[in-house]
């Protein structure tokens, strides 16, 4: 049964049709509040990203094969259906070692057409490994825990993990891989991310610590969420956006 969980977060991204994400034990994010996250349309919302400068988005992996020629990239709002501005996407970019059995290298970059027009509620984030402990949001567009097409974004507050209690809490039961270039978030049972909030943000202290890859239990049942370190591989995002 876990396993087939964890199998159906991915399917969903390579059909084209990934399940919507769900912020469980959410709460209505504000205008501006994060001004670098990016809602992705095929043409309902299918994954999240960051912005991270004023033509790229960082997100997951998995969610670049879902990517189409008709797939946007929606920023500048809270609301997925009105408001902000929507761009067509020029390239997708997926880590050419991703592993989708394992969920190694779980990162992708999508390029605009354009260039995203910085203000208030458009802003690039900056890259940062969390503090053990500290405390950090995970925000994301999609189903909720009380309906299925919440308008506006929301967000959840977690802890963030060392590598050494997220492998305590979750080894014994994670077939997908887990390593040091890996972050996990943390929150009790009715808190946390779910299907299809992929490539979402995890943010401490106002910078992005993760990107949502994985979840190992039935979504907000007290189990660690399990991010991508942005650091980890800043090298290989600095080649790919030149």
């Amino acid at each position: 049964m876990l396993a087939t969980l964890l199998v159906l977060i991915f399917a969903g991204a390579t059909t084209g049709s990934p399940p919507h994400g769900r912020i469980f034990g959410g709460t209505i994010a504000s205008p501006g509040q994060f001004p670098f996250v990016a809602s992705l349309n095929n043409p309902e919302q299918f994954c999240d990203g960051s912005i991270i400068n004023k033509n790229w988005i960082v997100t997951a992996g998995h969610c670049i094969d879902a990517v189409t020629p008709n797939s946007t990239v929606l920023v500048g709002t809270i609301y997925e259906s009105s408001g902000g501005t929507k761009y067509n996407i020029s390239k997708a970019i997926q880590h050419e070692a991703y592993n989708s059995t394992t969920a190694q290298n779980d990162i992708g970059l999508i390029q605009i057409n354009g260039e995203f027009e910085f203000g208030d509620e458009v802003q690039a984030v900056e890259f940062a490994d969390p503090e053990v402990n500290a405390s950090c949001q995970a925000a994301g567009w999609g189903a909720s825990e009380t309906t299925s097409f919440p308008e506006e974004l929301l967000y959840v507050e977690l802890v963030a993990l060392s590598f050494e209690q997220c492998k305590d809490l979750i080894e014994s039961m994670d077939p997908f891989y887990l390593g040091s270039e890996q972050v996990c978030g943390y929150g009790p049972s009715g808190k946390g991310v779910c299907f299809g909030d992929s490539g979402g943000p995890l943010v401490c202290g106002g910078k992005l610590a993760g990107i949502v890859s994985y979840t190992v239990s039935a979504c907000a049942h007290g189990y660690p969420d399990v991010y991508v370190r942005p650091l980890a591989y800043a090298d290989w995002i600095d080649e790919n956006t030149k």
